[in-house]
């Protein structure tokens, strides 16, 4: 492993040579210069830098009711991937947008995770009273905020609970997401041997950037010596299938900090990537500061070049890329991602935690998103479910669409099958535009976006969303006066119906624009 202060290796990784700064921005720049963004906007598929969100749930939670836990597991399936949420972090990063609590005190944290214990209990005995086999899983994640926020006496008592409570096989994806920063804890090497021993197979560390001045921009709370820490802490343990989250489009971000981001995470050994844009929302700090100062962050154009440039050095290092923004070098990337994208219905997503969300039974749902409420209700032996919606058939095809072509794609023969619906004739016109554009290649029943294609999957997936959403999230738009304290929109990760305008993200409370 290099040395914290030593600069990136020249074009080399491995037997292989990467391309130089240079020809990664020719490279990216001919990409750019082929994309008809005209087109691309005239049919709904570009979006710009402040429009721009993933679809990460369908559908949104502007759309979903009040719930409750029967409806949210009375169909659920026999195999589950399950997602704990830790809603702690040691300082707030001016991008992140999921709910979390800063500093809080020991004994609160403490709280949570007996809160947490109970929930996995009666999600357990909920489960287990729809499928025999109870929670049964085939890949476990724990996400935030920051797990590795737990103290190792903690560690090990959720791991032990979770045991006692959920089924696991020999090829279970088990995930636990880090923070680097956290090296400087004194007791880190004890939080990260909890970890190991609880049965941890996948390793999950946010690092962003390696430039400092972004780091510093975007609060991180670690600088490059903080991941070399945590890459030998790991590398001193045996530890090898790490998973490195950056993002481009930050502050301070230009092409040649994002290059040396890239090369010098390979030639620290880094095999597998999550690299997304800069997603903003109206509650995150990052967006005001993008409103305040939008010269300080890549433009349109150079976000796309940042995106070729990745694709472009990725795979000239032998990475492949799948899901979409997920890159591995010659293995899968991982078992969770691709099963959320093409599985799901075989193997539903259980939330734990608060501000967790799920899809059981063709049931999207949410979990309240506040501690307090949180808490309360597991106090009462109450199921925190806040929000959710039984899709119909028509609707689970639209999202099996919209997740399906992030990964393995689309074969609408099957979904005829499994929902009675011929999603080739219903998605027809939408299928002929984004051929036309080149975004997607139909091959017999099968539709696969095109390199192309992955470059705008968010924009194309917004297209299958039907009518009654796009319609009722319009509605529920009209009661929103803020939506940076708005609870539903603060907590809606989805692209459809977002408060944006021309020129940026509206808050008629917080900008001065109330009528």
């Amino acid at each position: 492993m290099r040395e914290p202060n030593q600069p990136s290796a020249p074009g080399a990784h491995g037997d292989r040579i990467l391309p130089s700064f240079a020809e990664a921005v020719e490279y990216a720049d001919q990409q750019v210069r082929a994309i008809a963004l005209d087109d691309l906007r005239a049919a709904g598929v570009y979006r710009t830098p402040l429009e721009y969100y993933l679809v990460g749930t369908y559908p949104p939670l502007k759309f979903l009711h009040d719930i409750d836990e029967h409806e949210v597991f009375r169909d659920v399936t026999s195999r589950q991937n399950i997602y704990l949420h830790i809603p702690f972090c040691e300082q707030y990063c001016t991008f992140c947008h999921f709910y979390k609590e800063i500093n809080a005190a020991d004994s609160w944290v403490e709280r949570y995770v007996g809160a947490l214990l109970d929930d996995i209990s009666a999600v357990q005995q909920r489960v287990s009273a729809e499928s025999p086999e109870g929670l049964n899983a085939s890949s476990i994640y724990f996400g935030g905020g920051t797990p590795s926020y737990l103290k190792a006496p903690q560690i090990t008592r959720l791991f032990e609970h979770l045991w006692k409570n959920v089924r696991t096989r020999p090829d279970t994806e088990i995930t636990f997401e880090l923070h680097p920063g956290v090296v400087r804890q004194p007791d880190y090497e004890d939080r990260l041997d909890a970890i190991a021993a609880g049965g941890v197979n996948r390793w999950v560390f946010g690092i962003q950037s390696m430039d400092e001045d972004v780091l510093t921009k975007l609060n991180r709370g670690h600088g490059r010596a903080e991941v070399y820490r945590l890459l030998e802490l790991l590398d001193q343990r045996d530890i090898r299938n790490l998973n490195v989250d950056l993002i481009f489009g930050l502050p301070l971000q230009d092409l040649r900090n994002w290059y040396d981001t890239l090369t010098e995470l390979m030639a620290a050994g880094i095999e597998k990537f999550n690299i997304f844009p800069l997603m903003f929302k109206r509650s995150d700090p990052i967006t005001r500061q993008y409103m305040r100062n939008p010269e300080l962050f890549p433009d349109a154009a150079d976000r796309l070049r940042m995106h070729y440039m990745a694709e472009h050095v990725l795979s000239a290092a032998g990475f492949v890329r799948g899901p979409v923004f997920y890159y591995a070098k010659g293995k899968v990337h991982s078992q969770q991602q691709q099963n959320k994208f093409d599985s799901i219905e075989e193997e539903n997503l259980v939330g734990l935690g608060v501000s967790s969300f799920g899809y059981v039974g063709g049931t999207q749902y949410y979990n309240v998103c506040e501690n307090q409420q949180y808490l309360e209700a597991i106090g009462a032996g109450k199921a925190p479910v806040w929000r959710g919606y039984t899709l119909p058939a028509e609707e689970r095809v639209r999202r099996a669409v919209m997740f399906g072509i992030r990964s393995g794609g689309v074969d609408f023969d099957e979904l005829e099958k499994r929902y009675g619906i011929d999603a080739a004739e219903l998605f027809a016109p939408e299928v002929g535009r984004l051929r036309d554009l080149g975004l997607v290649t139909v091959d017999g029943a099968r539709m696969n976006l095109t390199d192309l294609g992955c470059t705008f999957v968010d924009g194309i997936g917004y297209l299958f969303a039907s009518e009654e959403v796009t319609s009722h999230v319009a509605e529920a738009n009209e009661l929103i006066v803020s939506p940076s304290q708005d609870p539903v929109d603060r907590y809606d990760y989805s692209p459809i119906g977002r408060l944006d305008l021309p020129g940026g993200i509206a808050d008629r409370y917080r900008d001065g624009a109330r009528s």
